[in-house]
């Protein structure tokens, strides 16, 4: 089991795009930087003592958490910052929350599916192989009520046996 939570506004995955014909990926940096924070929690190190040693770290790649052959679960929460306007006063923070703003369940502009594929692309190499991997996921979008209701994107990525998955196809006529 793979839980973790990446504090800020979650990010879409934009589309590829083509300029001069070559395809290029306009989130690339932002993928980059989401890989980064979360290399950081899933692979915590102490701070090199040397340069020589600086440089041998950011060399090596660790391995992904789940092999190739591992079948994954992946559940997504994305807590979507807040709009100043749902604050008294406009200044967000604790209990800053207007009564008359929207619940946690909100329609926004952003699809869950762009969201899902910034986090699910970004986690290739690094928490499994591939995101093929990935037979079962499922995927939440509510507005952020903790705190100053900045977002967030919590993830947990677990293995499935086939006992598993026999289970959950035979109960979904109950979901």
């Amino acid at each position: 089991l793979l839980k973790f939570t990446v504090r800020g506004k979650p990010v879409p995955l934009r589309r590829h795009r083509t300029s001069r014909g070559f395809m290029y990926n306009p989130s690339a940096k932002m993928q980059m930087e989401f890989r980064q924070v979360v290399s950081d929690i899933i692979y915590p190190t102490a701070p090199p003592s040397s340069v020589e040693e600086y440089i041998e770290s950011s060399s090596a790649q660790p391995e992904p958490i789940f092999k190739e052959d591992e079948y994954l679960a992946v559940t997504l929460l994305f807590r979507l910052k807040r709009p100043k306007s749902h604050f008294v006063g406009s200044k967000p923070g604790p209990g800053r929350l207007r009564p008359t703003s929207p619940g946690r369940l909100h329609t926004t502009r952003t699809d869950i599916d762009n969201l899902a594929k910034f986090v699910l692309d970004s986690l290739n190499e690094l928490a499994y192989v591939d995101d093929r991997q990935i037979i079962s996921l499922h995927a939440t979008k509510v507005l952020d009520s903790e705190g100053y209701c900045e977002g967030a994107t919590e993830v947990v990525i677990r293995r499935l046996d086939e006992s598993e998955m026999e289970s959950f196809v035979a109960n979904m006529g109950d979901i």
